[in-house]
């Protein structure tokens, strides 16, 4: 019995979907996507990420003090951005660096497909929408790194999304913040963020007004309700997290109190246009405003409100440019929109358009890098050689490790071998190692004696470090290893020791 005609009539509507001109374009960003981030971009946080989230999947319990350090051993200290630890985690242990490959992809095509839409909300031109986040693809992918923080990022799409089809007015969308946001708090502090664009869009609705380019529109009664009740909601879960209230307070512990994180390491100093893609944002800026200057745009209040906050906050912390990204593609959007043809379905090419969508699908599976070349890139950046050097012949004593090291020595040494620092900044800083650790990796005059402080016998530092020379210059110390990536160092009269023992 041949099914139903109107079944059949669905289908084909759902496949003209699937293979229309607008979801190849989303094809295209995901190709561009998967062109720049298959080889696996890590970041050193990743390292101390993976070994929370296996930690959690070993144990079933989650941590609240850290056992990996020798300098911080036992202070408070707890997962808060679980959540995405053991999806890491999980990845690792079904496919090993291919599954963390795999992940990093899907989880930064899946941004990208979303700021594609947030754009084609505001301007309801899929050219514009389509060339805005192209554009805009080369500023995000710096902050393309398997980290918690992109579940952040999309967790903060989904938000926008929401809130944009909500102005709109497509009520039912609003209510799946809650559950956004209990996801959001237990995977990464950026869940402020979101509770900032909710204000800020409650906020640009309590009155009507247009003042030049600026307007805001008044919400209806039942539309405020809506927002307010919604937004209730979404505090009321924020407790819902294995360390109850907790995890809600650290993203202001971190804004408020880390000034040696803030100038030391590299993502949260201001934007360096040293950087190719901060040229480019920089240029984008200024196209802007030159549009703004020539053709007299107007914006909602609320939507120019977070351009000109996430802008100061790009600039102060260029790890931000991903926000930057985030809420200028539909801006930009709204702009080239002026300039871009309109899609009509009458003139598609479905056929085509699948056929070259499976030849893209095919290629991501035939270019997917193996185990064994994504094993090579890492150890041009990580100590892997170093770190086989220590388990073949025990270095004795305590280490210093480099900062960017530490995230991959817990993963693979502790807790059998603590590590000096590793990348979660918050308790080293508070505790006062960042500074003592700054003082050295600076060559301060007290350099030696913080390490004689802290009964340092062993340094695993970059090679060709500053330091590296001072230790090789040392009568006391003497290189032991020497790879591409690393050097360690070994006090002398502490290889006597171990000898005499």
């Amino acid at each position: 019995m041949p099914p139903p005609a109107s079944l059949q009539s669905s289908a084909i509507i759902f496949l003209k979907k699937c293979f229309s001109f607008p979801t190849f374009l989303g094809a295209i960003l995901v190709a561009a996507n998967f062109a720049i981030v298959r080889g696996l971009r890590l970041d050193p946080d990743t390292w101390w990420h993976l070994k929370y989230g296996e930690t959690i999947l070993q144990t079933g319990r989650w941590p609240t003090v850290d056992g990996w350090s020798f300098t911080v051993h036992g202070m408070p200290r707890v997962a808060y951005e679980w959540g995405g630890e053991v999806l890491t985690a999980l990845a690792y242990k079904l496919g090993g660096l291919r599954g963390m490959d795999v992940l990093l992809i899907t989880l930064t095509s899946a941004f990208i497909i979303l700021m594609y839409y947030f754009a084609w909300l505001r301007c309801r031109n899929v050219h514009a929408a389509f060339f805005a986040t192209f554009v805009l693809l080369p500023v995000t992918v710096l902050c393309f790194t398997l980290r918690p923080q992109l579940l952040g990022y999309i967790f903060l799409l989904i938000t926008l999304i929401s809130l944009e089809r909500f102005r709109q007015g497509e009520q039912k969308h609003l209510w799946v913040l809650p559950l956004v946001f209990l996801l959001w708090v237990n995977t990464h502090g950026s869940f402020t963020l979101g509770f900032m664009v909710l204000g800020l869009y409650w906020l640009a609705g309590l009155k009507d007004f247009s003042v030049g380019g600026l307007y805001a529109v008044r919400w209806q009664p039942e539309q405020r309700l809506h927002i307010e009740l919604v937004s209730l909601l979404s505090v009321a879960v924020l407790p819902l997290t294995p360390y109850g209230t907790r995890l809600a307070a650290v993203p202001f512990g971190v804004a408020s109190s880390l000034p040696l994180n803030f100038s030391h390491i590299i993502e949260w100093q201001p934007i360096n246009t040293d950087f190719w893609q901060a040229k480019l944002l920089l240029v984008l800026v200024l196209g802007f405003f030159v549009a703004q200057a020539a053709f007299r745009f107007r914006y909602r209040l609320e939507e120019f409100s977070l351009f000109l906050i996430v802008l100061y906050a790009t600039f102060v912390h260029f790890r931000f440019a991903i926000l930057f990204a985030i809420i200028f593609a539909p801006l930009a959007a709204s702009i080239f929109v002026r300039w871009a043809p309109t899609y009509d379905p009458r003139n598609d090419k479905y056929a085509l358009n699948a056929a070259l969508t499976f030849l893209a699908i095919l290629a991501f599976i035939l270019f997917l890098p193996s185990e064994l070349i994504l094993q090579k890139s890492i150890s041009q950046d990580y100590p892997v050689e170093a770190v086989r050097y220590i388990q073949q012949h025990p270095v004795p004593g305590r280490i210093l490790n480099n900062y960017n090291f530490g995230g991959y020595l817990v993963w693979s040494l502790a807790p059998e071998r603590e590590v000096f620092i590793d990348g979660r900044g918050d308790i080293y800083e508070h505790a006062g190692v960042f500074s003592d650790y700054a003082t050295v990796t600076e060559l301060k005059p007290e350099a030696m004696a913080v390490l004689q402080s802290y009964q340092i016998n062993t340094c695993l530092i970059q090679r060709d470090a500053p330091i590296a020379a001072l230790l090789a210059s040392s009568h006391d110390w003497k290189e032991v290893h020497r790879d591409g990536v690393s050097d360690i160092f070994v006090r002398k009269a502490a290889i006597a020791l171990s000898i005499g023992k």
